[in-house]
């Protein structure tokens, strides 16, 4: 009896031992920085893994985090590119002030580990961590790295990327990416017995895009005199309303939206994406085995969405058009498309598929929390 007594309590500190631990995840801005992080909170949290995040008042992680599920702290840190010198002459006050906001928060959650994955809210967290002698981990998301995880690469204990060539002294392990992304049907079989218009999906990031909103819709309209289109576009909360005007008098079936939250049934609906290549979006493309036409951000840093994209189109599973000749290009590749191109693009996508994210970075944690 005694002895079963003990079992069960050894039993019991085990499996809350780890839940006494909290990882704390820095991620703020675009859907591209804060949907890798998520699922990576959700791996750990499975695991038995207590989780805190460090974002900013009024970005977008506000809306997509769950915080009944990760207690949430504000800093007071936003991002400086092309916002004028004063922003530029304030940064070291306002990293300052971030940085300290960012030890609270590591010292009330009691943090042993940070992961970051790059933007400006990283910094501030990750000097904190460091000031606290905490663990620290870093991920780049893009091929061609950020300037803030280029510098946290020196201090930080493991470094992760997901495309080859990327950040220093790293470990390629892909994307993190959502499990909802992960129970997309493979192209074999969604593409079986398929018939009726060529189904588009359009999505800008998270944010949306204007020039897709103000250019797409009237390209569609030229090609789809025998209703050979069938379109979900995302807009952006900003400019859904231009979007639906854009999309008046069309002959075909359209559906528009501020935000997908459901990107897993519309990777299962689509024939072929049309879409910016940020980082997230490729993984995604990838893991689900989409084709896609990508029009690269055209005032992306260091042009990093053009070799995120390159890594599809040198696989046969995407056609690449810059901005500037989109009008063009965009209605020349759409009158060649057809459904069997679609599913022969979507095929290689799914063949680069390789990595299990997540997974590498819990065996991470997990290891270094010993």
């Amino acid at each position: 009896m005694y002895l079963k007594l003990i079992l069960r309590i050894e039993e019991i500190c085990e499996g809350n031992f780890i839940k006494k631990v909290n990882i704390t995840i820095a991620a703020a801005g675009t859907g591209g920085h804060i949907n890798p992080g998520i699922a990576i909170a959700d791996t750990l949290q499975i695991d038995g893994y207590n989780i805190s995040w460090l974002g900013t008042p009024k970005g977008m992680e506000n809306k997509l985090i769950d915080k009944k599920k990760f207690q949430f702290f504000a800093l007071s840190i936003s991002g400086i590119r092309n916002k004028g010198v004063l922003k530029l002459i304030q940064l070291p006050f306002i990293v300052t002030i971030s940085t300290i906001q960012a030890v609270k928060a590591l010292k009330v959650t009691k943090t042993k580990l940070l992961i970051v994955m790059g933007g400006y809210v990283s910094l501030p967290a990750a000097l904190a961590a460091r000031i606290l002698n905490i663990k620290l981990i870093v991920h780049e998301q893009n091929s061609i790295p950020g300037l803030t995880n280029k510098i946290l690469s020196f201090i930080s204990n493991q470094n992760f990327s997901a495309f080859p060539n990327s950040l220093r002294k790293s470990k390629i392990i892909g994307n993190p990416i959502r499990k909802e992304i992960e129970q997309v049907s493979n192209p074999k079989k969604r593409f079986l017995d398929r018939k009726g218009p060529l189904r588009i999906l359009v999505f800008g990031g998270s944010l949306g895009s204007k020039a897709f909103n103000q250019l797409l819709p009237s390209i569609f309209k030229k090609i789809n005199g025998k209703n050979r289109l069938s379109i979900i576009h995302q807009s952006g909360e900003k400019m859904f309303e231009l979007l639906k005007e854009s999309y008046e008098g069309a002959d075909f079936k359209v559906e528009t939206r501020k935000y997908i939250f459901d990107m897993e049934k519309k990777y299962n609906w689509a024939d072929i994406v049309i879409a910016r290549s940020g980082a997230l979006t490729v993984s995604e493309l990838i893991e689900s085995g989409s084709a896609s036409i990508l029009i690269p951000y055209p005032f992306a840093v260091d042009d990093h969405q053009f070799f995120n994209a390159q890594i599809l189109k040198d696989a046969g599973a995407a056609e690449i058009i810059r901005e500037k000749n989109l009008k063009e290009k965009l209605l020349f590749n759409l009158v060649r498309l057809d459904r069997k191109k679609c599913e022969n693009m979507a095929l290689k996508a799914k063949e680069l598929q390789s990595y299990d994210a997540c997974d590498e970075i819990l065996k991470v944690c997990n290891k270094l929390l010993k």
